[in-house]
């Protein structure tokens, strides 16, 4: 693996580790009074985030739309596959709900970028 994949893909293959690692314990009970939206929607708006710098190499530019919606596509599935995860961890359970929060976290980063890019082209003029 060269320098300029470990720079794009490795932050985000890191995170991936991260959330499977979370994903196989006991949720923390410091957790308990978080609502679920919150921290798998912050979970996966980071995920979508660093999967569209991965992919554009890059976030201070404008991706082009396959690349911010495939970075979105990533997040998403690998929330549908953490979710499958869960299902065989004791005392963790796998739920669809969960799905959609983190559908909602990384439809929201989407939207964020193009905020962002829209902002900086304005600064820009």
């Amino acid at each position: 693996m060269s320098a300029s994949h470990l720079r794009w893909w490795g932050p985000l293959v890191l995170y991936m580790g991260f959330v499977f690692w979370m994903s196989s314990r006991a949720r923390p009970e410091t957790f308990d009074e978080t609502p679920d939206v919150l921290l798998h929607g912050g979970a996966f708006f980071v995920m979508a985030v660093l999967a569209v710098r991965a992919l554009g190499r890059g976030l201070l530019e404008p991706s082009p739309r396959p690349v911010l919606w495939g970075g979105i596509l990533i997040a998403v599935l690998y929330g549908v596959t953490d979710e499958w995860h869960q299902m065989m961890v004791p005392e963790r359970v796998g739920s669809g709900e969960d799905v959609l929060y983190d559908v909602i976290g990384a439809v929201s980063a989407g939207i964020a970028l193009g905020l962002f890019w829209r902002l900086r082209r304005g600064a820009e003029k």
